[in-house]
């Protein structure tokens, strides 16, 4: 059986590992981790409030926090704090799960 082993991009994999930001900081930027960290009080206010009984002021002051860190997070725009590596090359090991021998078989190579 030859080997079936070869350097290629893996679909749907992301090795483990791998070269942290360049900086020693967190990723993303200061105002999205604002903008989290009002979303998080606000949260925390909240469930604090249904726990006292409720104590619907406290649930307004946790919601309105919610609202503000809303806004925070589309006026600084934190979906673009993704980071995005480059893709992995590794090997594939050959194995003969399911869906392997069906897609052998969609492309007409019975072996």
């Amino acid at each position: 059986m030859a080997d079936n082993r070869s350097e290629s991009h893996i679909r749907g994999y992301q090795q483990e590992g791998g070269a942290w930001a360049p900086t020693s900081g967190h990723r993303g930027r200061f105002g999205s981790w604002v903008a989290v960290a009002f979303l998080a009080v606000g949260f925390a206010l909240g469930g604090l409030s249904l726990v006292l009984g409720p104590a619907w002021w406290l649930m307004g002051i946790g919601v309105l926090l919610m609202l503000v860190g809303g806004v925070l997070c589309f006026v600084t725009d934190i979906f673009t704090d993704v980071v995005l590596d480059a893709p992995h090359v590794g090997t594939e090991e050959a194995h003969s799960t399911p869906l392997h021998k069906i897609k052998r078989q969609e492309s007409g190579d019975d072996r």
